[in-house]
């Protein structure tokens, strides 16, 4: 199959963007336009995540004719096993910053009530959480039904959740997107889906699929379309239309994406000097590469490790230089935990899907594959 080293490459600023903004939060920098900054990277870097998902599964289901429960099955099998250790130890590093952030120096109380609130829950509906989060729909669960549910173990991993529920659909919404015919019924389903999911199911984060729809559909169908761009040099016309539209909040999370996807093409690196050297830098150099392929160990390790780091040795300011020390502390933590879980754990569930695959196959297919 194609590989796309640029969204790779995305991956990992992505995951780096939201360690970024639990930096902020956890360090206690909750002053001037520069924690600002920092704390808001987390909600778009984690939207630009599905719609690469959207774009990343589209093309599994279009360059690979596999039986749904084969899907399925590695498509779990990718998931669960590093999402069920994060949570595991999730459960206990929530109680360690819970405590830390009871400290005096702390100036961030919102947050600080949050976290507590969060380690309450874990304890006093530990049964019900374990439930939602053996099936991975935890994120879709109203905090009104299960308090904090999307948040419980382990906060990132609400949207690893959203994920999960678009997977189970996918093959379905991307059948119905190539069909001209069901298309516009489907566009109108999303969108009733998602206001009456707005106004009547309580989360803190768009953790029900209806409420992130339309970001994975926006990468189902850059995925669709790719064929119509791939001969041609977009990637300046779309690094400029993005300038002029990056000033609107909203759209950010979409012109990222934008820029990524126009600049795919090989065309676009085939003439020097028009942001081709640029963009191959940025997305396909070495170390892109190597936080891209551990982006979502990242993801889901950060967390516990800051809060680990947080209880064991920092002490509040809620300055820069804070959250400078911490960042210090905790990115090369992070690095350290990621590279073990991504080699003993990722790997180990890919592999073990791959195996469960080549088991459910059947034997006729694989007759006629071998010839």
């Amino acid at each position: 199959m194609k590989k796309f080293r640029a969204i790779e490459g995305l991956r990992g600023w992505l995951a780096w963007a939201v360690v970024l903004a639990h930096l902020a939060y956890c360090s206690g920098f909750n002053t001037g336009a520069l924690a600002a900054q920092f704390r808001s990277l987390g909600p778009p870097a984690v939207l630009v995540f599905l719609i690469v998902s959207g774009f990343v599964i589209t093309h599994v289901v279009v360059e690979k004719s596999q039986a749904y429960p084969v899907y399925l099955v590695q498509r779990f099998a990718r998931l669960f096993p590093l999402f069920a250790t994060t949570c595991i130890i999730g459960f206990f590093a929530n109680d360690l910053l819970a405590i830390s952030l009871a400290a005096p120096g702390f100036n961030d109380p919102e947050f600080a009530r949050v976290v507590n609130d969060v380690a309450a829950s874990n304890h006093k509906y530990f049964w019900s959480h374990f439930l939602a989060h053996a099936t991975m729909l935890h994120g879709a669960i109203s905090n009104a039904a299960l308090p904090y549910s999307e948040y419980a173990f382990n906060m990132p991993a609400w949207s690893i959740s959203l994920e999960w529920q678009f997977y189970l659909v996918a093959p379905l919404i991307i059948c119905v997107i190539r069909n001209d015919l069901f298309l516009p019924l489907l566009a109108i389903a999303v969108a009733i889906c998602e206001l009456w999911f707005r106004n009547f199911v309580g989360t803190a984060q768009p953790g029900a699929l209806p409420l992130a729809a339309s970001y994975f559909v926006a990468g189902i169908v850059s995925r669709l379309t790719y064929p119509y761009v791939e001969g041609h040099n977009w990637l300046v016309p779309a690094v400029a239309l993005a300038i002029v539209f990056f000033p609107l909040r909203d759209l950010r999370p979409l012109l990222i994406w934008f820029i990524v996807f126009f600049g795919l093409p090989p065309k676009c690196h085939e003439r020097p000097g028009l942001g081709g050297d640029i963009y191959s830098c940025a997305l396909t150099n070495p170390v892109a590469q190597y936080f891209g392929l551990r982006s979502y160990s990242i993801f889901l390790c950060h967390y516990p490790v800051i809060s680990a780091i947080v209880w064991l040795v920092f002490s509040y300011s809620g300055t820069p230089p804070g959250m400078l020390l911490l960042s210090c502390l905790s990115i090369p933590a992070t690095i350290v935990v990621s590279e073990l879980t991504y080699r003993y754990i990722e790997l180990s569930g890919i592999k073990m899907g791959r195996r469960a695959a080549a088991w459910m196959q059947p034997p006729i297919a694989s007759g006629v594959a071998s010839r």
